[in-house]
Protein backbone atom coordinates (compact mmCIF):
# COMPACT_ATOMS: atom_id res chain seq x y z
CA UNK A 1 0.00 0.00 0.00
CA UNK A 2 1.22 3.55 -0.47
CA UNK A 3 2.20 5.99 2.48
CA UNK A 4 -0.36 8.75 1.04
CA UNK A 5 -4.19 7.29 1.03
CA UNK A 6 -5.62 9.94 -1.42
CA UNK A 7 -3.38 7.78 -4.61
CA UNK A 8 -6.10 5.20 -4.11
CA UNK A 9 -9.72 6.12 -5.50
CA UNK A 10 -13.09 4.82 -5.17
CA UNK A 11 -14.05 3.07 -7.86
CA UNK A 12 -17.18 1.17 -8.46
CA UNK A 13 -16.64 -1.09 -11.03
CA UNK A 14 -14.64 -1.80 -13.86
CA UNK A 15 -17.97 -0.30 -15.88
CA UNK A 16 -16.45 3.84 -14.60
CA UNK A 17 -13.15 3.01 -17.54
CA UNK A 18 -15.64 3.10 -20.46
CA UNK A 19 -15.70 6.61 -21.02
CA UNK A 20 -12.07 7.22 -21.14
CA UNK A 21 -11.20 4.16 -23.56
CA UNK A 22 -13.67 5.98 -26.04
CA UNK A 23 -11.18 8.51 -25.87
CA UNK A 24 -8.54 6.93 -25.87
CA UNK A 25 -9.62 4.71 -28.82
CA UNK A 26 -10.32 8.15 -30.99
CA UNK A 27 -6.75 9.15 -30.35
CA UNK A 28 -5.14 5.72 -30.63
CA UNK A 29 -6.05 4.60 -33.70
CA UNK A 30 -4.22 6.17 -36.42
CA UNK A 31 -1.03 7.01 -34.46
CA UNK A 32 2.34 5.23 -34.12
CA UNK A 33 0.68 2.79 -31.82
CA UNK A 34 -1.96 2.07 -34.53
CA UNK A 35 -4.62 0.64 -31.96
CA UNK A 36 -2.21 -0.83 -29.42
CA UNK A 37 -3.15 0.79 -25.90
CA UNK A 38 -0.63 -1.30 -23.85
CA UNK A 39 2.82 -0.46 -23.06
CA UNK A 40 5.74 -2.31 -25.20
CA UNK A 41 8.53 -4.71 -25.13
CA UNK A 42 11.83 -4.51 -25.51
CA UNK A 43 14.76 -6.75 -25.38
CA UNK A 44 17.31 -4.36 -24.33
CA UNK A 45 18.88 -0.74 -24.08
CA UNK A 46 20.00 -2.25 -28.07
CA UNK A 47 16.53 -3.05 -28.86
CA UNK A 48 15.67 -0.41 -31.86
CA UNK A 49 12.11 -1.89 -32.07
CA UNK A 50 9.23 1.31 -32.78
CA UNK A 51 6.93 1.41 -30.20
CA UNK A 52 4.01 -0.26 -32.79
CA UNK A 53 6.57 -3.22 -32.95
CA UNK A 54 6.89 -3.41 -29.39
CA UNK A 55 3.71 -3.65 -28.28
CA UNK A 56 3.03 -6.57 -30.86
CA UNK A 57 5.82 -7.94 -28.87
CA UNK A 58 4.50 -7.75 -25.42
CA UNK A 59 1.41 -9.54 -27.30
CA UNK A 60 3.40 -12.54 -28.57
CA UNK A 61 5.15 -13.02 -25.16
CA UNK A 62 1.47 -13.19 -23.52
CA UNK A 63 0.17 -15.77 -26.98
CA UNK A 64 3.23 -17.58 -25.59
CA UNK A 65 2.14 -18.34 -22.33
CA UNK A 66 -1.17 -19.35 -22.99
CA UNK A 67 -0.88 -22.52 -24.80
CA UNK A 68 -2.96 -21.28 -27.68
CA UNK A 69 -3.90 -23.62 -30.46
CA UNK A 70 -6.60 -24.41 -32.83
CA UNK A 71 -9.83 -25.51 -31.18
CA UNK A 72 -9.39 -24.00 -27.98
CA UNK A 73 -11.09 -20.97 -26.51
CA UNK A 74 -9.59 -17.72 -24.69
CA UNK A 75 -10.87 -15.24 -23.18
CA UNK A 76 -9.24 -11.59 -23.22
CA UNK A 77 -9.80 -9.46 -20.51
CA UNK A 78 -9.86 -5.62 -21.05
CA UNK A 79 -9.85 -6.40 -25.14
CA UNK A 80 -9.33 -2.57 -26.03
CA UNK A 81 -9.75 -2.19 -30.27
CA UNK A 82 -9.12 -5.78 -30.58
CA UNK A 83 -5.58 -5.52 -32.28
CA UNK A 84 -4.06 -8.84 -29.37
CA UNK A 85 -7.18 -10.79 -30.05
CA UNK A 86 -6.56 -10.90 -33.55
CA UNK A 87 -2.96 -11.50 -34.23
CA UNK A 88 -3.34 -14.36 -31.52
CA UNK A 89 -6.25 -15.92 -33.08
CA UNK A 90 -4.28 -15.27 -36.40
CA UNK A 91 -0.88 -17.15 -34.88
CA UNK A 92 -2.46 -19.60 -33.14
CA UNK A 93 -6.04 -20.77 -34.81
CA UNK A 94 -7.82 -20.30 -31.43
CA UNK A 95 -10.93 -18.98 -30.99
CA UNK A 96 -10.70 -15.56 -29.03
CA UNK A 97 -13.90 -13.78 -26.80
CA UNK A 98 -12.89 -10.33 -25.76
CA UNK A 99 -14.67 -8.36 -23.80
CA UNK A 100 -14.64 -4.55 -23.04
CA UNK A 101 -16.55 -1.49 -20.90
CA UNK A 102 -15.85 0.73 -24.10
CA UNK A 103 -18.59 0.48 -26.99
CA UNK A 104 -16.33 2.31 -28.99
CA UNK A 105 -13.51 -0.45 -28.77
CA UNK A 106 -16.24 -3.39 -29.43
CA UNK A 107 -17.45 -1.48 -32.86
CA UNK A 108 -13.23 -0.97 -33.82
CA UNK A 109 -12.45 -4.53 -32.97
CA UNK A 110 -15.83 -5.95 -34.75
CA UNK A 111 -14.57 -3.90 -38.11
CA UNK A 112 -11.10 -4.70 -37.54
CA UNK A 113 -11.69 -8.38 -37.14
CA UNK A 114 -13.92 -8.38 -40.67
CA UNK A 115 -11.19 -6.60 -42.30
CA UNK A 116 -9.04 -9.42 -41.32
CA UNK A 117 -11.32 -11.83 -42.45
CA UNK A 118 -11.30 -13.30 -38.73
CA UNK A 119 -14.77 -12.88 -37.44
CA UNK A 120 -15.55 -16.59 -37.46
CA UNK A 121 -12.85 -16.88 -34.88
CA UNK A 122 -13.31 -14.29 -32.96
CA UNK A 123 -16.29 -12.07 -31.13
CA UNK A 124 -16.07 -9.44 -29.07
CA UNK A 125 -18.75 -8.10 -26.48
CA UNK A 126 -19.60 -5.58 -23.97
CA UNK A 127 -19.17 -6.62 -20.67
CA UNK A 128 -17.58 -6.27 -16.96
CA UNK A 129 -14.85 -8.58 -15.63
CA UNK A 130 -16.58 -9.02 -12.37
CA UNK A 131 -20.04 -10.32 -14.31
CA UNK A 132 -18.66 -12.46 -17.66
CA UNK A 133 -21.27 -13.48 -19.98
CA UNK A 134 -20.03 -17.15 -20.15
CA UNK A 135 -20.73 -20.51 -18.64
CA UNK A 136 -18.53 -21.71 -16.38
CA UNK A 137 -15.35 -23.59 -17.14
CA UNK A 138 -15.89 -22.20 -21.06
CA UNK A 139 -12.29 -21.14 -21.97
CA UNK A 140 -9.24 -22.85 -22.14
CA UNK A 141 -6.60 -19.59 -21.26
CA UNK A 142 -6.98 -16.00 -20.45
CA UNK A 143 -5.33 -12.66 -20.46
CA UNK A 144 -5.59 -9.24 -19.29
CA UNK A 145 -3.18 -6.47 -20.87
CA UNK A 146 -3.55 -3.69 -18.78
CA UNK A 147 -7.03 -4.40 -17.52
CA UNK A 148 -6.82 -4.77 -13.57
CA UNK A 149 -5.40 -1.47 -13.11
CA UNK A 150 -9.16 -0.36 -13.64
CA UNK A 151 -10.94 -2.28 -11.67
CA UNK A 152 -11.56 -2.08 -8.03
CA UNK A 153 -12.18 -5.21 -6.78
CA UNK A 154 -9.48 -7.19 -8.08
CA UNK A 155 -10.65 -10.86 -6.24
CA UNK A 156 -14.17 -10.03 -7.58
CA UNK A 157 -12.68 -10.30 -10.99
CA UNK A 158 -10.18 -12.88 -10.79
CA UNK A 159 -12.71 -14.80 -9.34
CA UNK A 160 -15.06 -15.13 -12.15
CA UNK A 161 -12.42 -15.01 -14.79
CA UNK A 162 -11.34 -18.34 -12.58
CA UNK A 163 -14.98 -19.52 -12.39
CA UNK A 164 -15.06 -19.47 -16.83
CA UNK A 165 -11.48 -21.33 -16.76
CA UNK A 166 -11.42 -25.47 -17.56
CA UNK A 167 -9.15 -26.33 -14.58
CA UNK A 168 -5.49 -26.62 -14.88
CA UNK A 169 -5.92 -23.41 -17.76
CA UNK A 170 -3.40 -20.83 -17.71
CA UNK A 171 -4.20 -16.45 -17.09
CA UNK A 172 -1.74 -14.28 -18.22
CA UNK A 173 -1.51 -10.86 -16.74
CA UNK A 174 0.60 -7.92 -16.82
CA UNK A 175 -0.18 -4.25 -15.89
CA UNK A 176 1.67 -1.26 -14.29
CA UNK A 177 2.98 -2.87 -10.93
CA UNK A 178 3.72 -0.08 -8.12
CA UNK A 179 7.11 -1.82 -6.18
CA UNK A 180 6.70 0.13 -3.08
CA UNK A 181 5.37 3.20 -1.14
CA UNK A 182 5.61 6.51 -2.72
CA UNK A 183 5.56 9.78 -0.52
CA UNK A 184 5.87 13.40 -1.39
CA UNK A 185 6.46 14.56 -5.16
CA UNK A 186 6.17 10.57 -6.09
CA UNK A 187 2.87 10.28 -4.46
CA UNK A 188 1.33 13.23 -6.38
CA UNK A 189 3.03 11.60 -9.76
CA UNK A 190 1.61 8.39 -9.26
CA UNK A 191 -2.04 10.02 -7.97
CA UNK A 192 -2.11 12.13 -10.96
CA UNK A 193 -1.30 9.22 -13.44
CA UNK A 194 -4.62 6.79 -11.95
CA UNK A 195 -6.77 9.95 -12.10
CA UNK A 196 -6.02 10.17 -15.61
CA UNK A 197 -6.70 6.54 -16.25
CA UNK A 198 -9.16 6.27 -14.21
CA UNK A 199 -7.99 3.76 -11.97
CA UNK A 200 -8.23 3.13 -8.23
CA UNK A 201 -4.91 2.25 -7.56
CA UNK A 202 -1.93 0.58 -9.39
CA UNK A 203 -1.78 -3.30 -8.26
CA UNK A 204 0.91 -3.77 -5.89
CA UNK A 205 2.82 -7.51 -5.63
CA UNK A 206 1.36 -8.85 -2.15
CA UNK A 207 -2.59 -7.63 -3.60
CA UNK A 208 -2.42 -9.40 -6.52
CA UNK A 209 -0.54 -12.42 -5.09
CA UNK A 210 -3.49 -12.35 -2.57
CA UNK A 211 -6.21 -11.69 -5.27
CA UNK A 212 -5.18 -14.69 -7.01
CA UNK A 213 -4.97 -17.08 -4.00
CA UNK A 214 -8.45 -16.51 -3.24
CA UNK A 215 -9.98 -16.30 -6.56
CA UNK A 216 -8.70 -20.29 -6.81
CA UNK A 217 -5.88 -19.54 -9.13
CA UNK A 218 -2.26 -20.74 -8.35
CA UNK A 219 0.82 -18.41 -9.06
CA UNK A 220 3.26 -19.80 -12.03
CA UNK A 221 5.59 -17.16 -12.67
CA UNK A 222 5.33 -13.50 -11.38
CA UNK A 223 8.11 -11.49 -13.16
CA UNK A 224 8.69 -7.79 -12.82
CA UNK A 225 9.73 -6.58 -16.43
CA UNK A 226 9.50 -2.67 -15.76
CA UNK A 227 12.46 -1.98 -17.56
CA UNK A 228 11.35 -3.79 -20.56
CA UNK A 229 8.60 -1.64 -21.05
CA UNK A 230 10.08 1.99 -19.62
CA UNK A 231 10.81 3.11 -22.85
CA UNK A 232 6.80 3.29 -23.58
CA UNK A 233 6.13 6.41 -21.57
CA UNK A 234 8.37 8.87 -23.64
CA UNK A 235 7.44 7.13 -26.46
CA UNK A 236 3.35 6.88 -26.13
CA UNK A 237 4.20 11.10 -24.92
CA UNK A 238 5.49 11.33 -28.00
CA UNK A 239 3.56 9.61 -30.33
CA UNK A 240 0.68 11.88 -28.77
CA UNK A 241 2.71 15.06 -28.91
CA UNK A 242 0.54 16.30 -32.01
CA UNK A 243 -2.92 14.95 -30.20
CA UNK A 244 -4.46 18.40 -28.57
CA UNK A 245 -7.58 16.92 -26.43
CA UNK A 246 -10.36 19.06 -25.65
CA UNK A 247 -10.13 21.72 -23.23
CA UNK A 248 -13.34 20.19 -21.40
CA UNK A 249 -11.75 17.05 -21.74
CA UNK A 250 -11.54 15.63 -18.07
CA UNK A 251 -7.72 14.09 -18.30
CA UNK A 252 -6.84 17.31 -20.49
CA UNK A 253 -4.29 18.57 -18.34
CA UNK A 254 -2.65 15.34 -17.66
CA UNK A 255 -2.42 14.46 -21.38
CA UNK A 256 -1.60 17.80 -22.70
CA UNK A 257 1.54 17.66 -20.79
CA UNK A 258 4.09 15.81 -22.03
CA UNK A 259 6.11 15.43 -19.26
CA UNK A 260 3.33 13.55 -17.39
CA UNK A 261 3.48 10.36 -18.36
CA UNK A 262 7.03 9.97 -18.90
CA UNK A 263 7.48 11.61 -15.20
CA UNK A 264 5.31 8.72 -14.30
CA UNK A 265 7.01 6.16 -15.91
CA UNK A 266 10.93 6.72 -15.06
CA UNK A 267 9.86 6.43 -11.12
CA UNK A 268 11.73 3.87 -9.69
CA UNK A 269 8.16 2.34 -7.56
CA UNK A 270 6.80 1.83 -11.33
CA UNK A 271 7.34 -1.79 -12.46
CA UNK A 272 5.53 -3.87 -14.65
CA UNK A 273 4.38 -6.94 -13.77
CA UNK A 274 4.10 -10.45 -16.08
CA UNK A 275 2.37 -13.20 -14.12
CA UNK A 276 1.43 -16.50 -14.97
CA UNK A 277 -1.90 -18.61 -12.89
CA UNK A 278 -3.28 -21.55 -13.16
CA UNK A 279 -6.91 -22.71 -12.57
CA UNK A 280 -6.70 -24.81 -9.69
Amino acid sequence: MTNDPSVHHNVPSSLDVGPLHDEQTETADGTAVDGNIHLGYWDSAMDNRSLNQATDRLTDLVAGRLAAAPGRRLLDVGCGTGRPALRIARATGAHVSGISVSNEDIDLARTRADAAALADRVDFRYADACALPFEAASFDGAWAIESMMHISDRTAALTEIARTLRPGSPLVITDVLLRSPVTGDAAESVRQTCRAFQSPSFPEPAELRTALDRAGLEVVDFNDIGEHVRRTYQAFADAFADVVPSADDPHYEFFNSTRSLPRFGALPQVGYVFLVARRL
